[in-house]
């Protein structure tokens, strides 16, 4: 049987000590460090501290980070499944 009564969830205390260290809850701030790279503010972004920083191109990643290749039977399965949804 269920019980009647709501049970209150304790805070999660995590397991794992990290060795970079992290965000600790209680001295957090929201201002943001800017490392040795160029940072610039995106024109489509929202708000003050919006900090767009350089990107690795998908050519450029390592093996085990590279997207596989599609075979055929997967190729026939995307466009058999999304074929329906874009007509007009």
């Amino acid at each position: 049987m269920a019980s009647k009564g709501w049970k209150v969830v304790k805070p999660h205390v995590p397991m794992i000590k990290f060795r970079k260290g992290g965000i600790n809850r209680g001295t957090a701030t929201p201002s943001v460090q800017a490392g040795p790279t160029v940072s610039q503010k995106s024109p489509g972004a929202t708000g003050p501290n919006v900090v767009v920083l350089p990107t690795i191109e998908d050519i450029y990643l390592p093996p085990r980070f590279q997207r596989r290749p599609l075979d055929e039977k997967e190729i026939a399965y995307i466009n058999a499944t999304t074929s329906h949804s874009h007509r007009i």
